[in-house]
């Protein structure tokens, strides 16, 4: 990895064009176009804006996520478009939409891949026709491993650990099991969260199977006992397991880049391991409500997430890889996560679909024999 100091003046020069940016409505994406209609694109003229009116209900995680959202994507698409975007902070309400047929109180979510199966299954999001989003010809392959939402950028799990309180640097999942970790000096973040999910199939795939192969369980989990005695922290919150890592109370953890790259511009001594055997994918996603009364201006939304300035944004502010190949992000953060289609390629991904029908009974063990 490459000196601190230069993701730090990274990171410093994406908050100042943040900052020169944010009173001008943010900067408009090349490819995100707005049909025409007779109207301008521009609301000069006296010509009136396409959606102008109209609102947006979008659903997005909190924190640095949001944060990205609202000073990055949405400024530039109000000015495109005239509608007005409403931010709904939280977890996708696929419950809720279910209840809500064809008039849905959110437009556009944001999912993780376990929420695009459930939320498939129950029939509450659309199949997406690509020919509506423009920047999709430029997202590599895949962006589009479901056909009811489209991947908006990538992050990996491996281990984030304090460079000056290890003995030596971990380069393989396995490392975990070091007896330098004795006495509760390694994390782990709950299934609830993502990442615990993620490592078990890590583990697994090292056992030559597989999280859902209901088979190996019994081998996977007397694996994980012999891992107990190494951690002091199972954390329901990525927030717990980074304050453990920057008291020094564990020295190393299953987390994503993004985390990592988070504690390093803190000024902590940490360094982010991609495991020998292969990181495992961590996907975000962008989905349309089947029940949306605004399917076209929700498509339009989902193209300007996509389009290479937001995606470029997302990488500076919250560290994770661009969907869109047309994204060029600076050299200093290539380095800290999957850019381009060769390490996008090389990501192992979970097959949540299948894992889906077995999950209840892995939590009930996780809970039993390992947390």
């Amino acid at each position: 990895m490459k000196k601190i100091t230069a993701l730090l003046l990274c990171a410093a020069m994406a908050l100042s064009l943040a900052a020169c940016g944010g009173g001008g409505g943010g900067q408009s994406s090349g490819n995100s176009s707005v049909p025409n209609g007779g109207a301008s694109s521009s609301g000069q003229g006296g010509g009136s804006l396409p959606y102008a009116g109209e609102t947006l209900v979008v659903q997005v995680w909190g924190g640095t996520y949001e944060e990205t959202l609202r000073n990055h994507v949405i400024p530039g698409f109000e000015a495109k478009t005239g509608a007005k975007v409403e931010v709904v902070s939280g977890a996708a309400p696929l419950a809720q939409l279910a209840t809500e047929s064809n008039n849905a109180s959110i437009d556009v979510l944001h999912v993780d891949t376990f929420e695009v199966v459930q939320g498939t299954d129950m029939g509450v999001l659309e199949t997406l026709d690509t020919s509506k989003i423009e920047n999709a010809k430029d997202l590599y392959q895949e962006a589009f491993m479901y056909d009811t939402a489209v991947v908006t950028n990538w992050g990996t799990y491996g281990l984030v650990y304090r460079a000056d309180l290890v003995e030596k640097e971990p380069t393989s999942w396995l490392d975990l099991w070091d007896s330098a970790y004795a006495g509760g000096k390694a994390g782990m973040i709950d299934y609830s969260m993502g990442g615990g999910m993620e490592f078990l199939e890590a583990v697994s795939r090292i056992q030559g199977s597989h999280i859902e192969d209901t088979a190996n369980w019994d081998n996977l989990f007397n694996e994980l006992q012999s891992l107990k005695g190494n951690i002091g922290i199972y954390a329901s919150q990525h927030a717990d397991l980074e304050s453990a890592l920057s008291s020094g109370e564990i020295v190393i953890s299953v987390e994503t880049n993004g985390r990592a790259i988070g504690l390093m511009k803190e000024g902590y001594d940490v360094k982010f391991c991609q495991p020998k055997e292969g990181s495992i994918a961590m996907t975000s996603l962008t989905a349309i409500s089947s029940g949306s009364t605004k399917k076209d201006l929700a498509y339009l939304f989902v193209n300007e997430l996509l389009a290479p300035e937001g995606q470029k944004a997302y990488a500076e502010n919250n560290y994770y890889a661009p969907s869109n190949s047309k994204t060029v992000i600076d050299e200093e953060l290539q380095d800290y996560m999957p850019y381009g289609q060769e390490q996008v390629s090389s990501l192992i991904y979970m097959d949540s679909a299948a894992l889906e029908s077995v999950k209840p009974a892995l939590i009930e063990r996780w809970n039993r024999e390992f947390k």
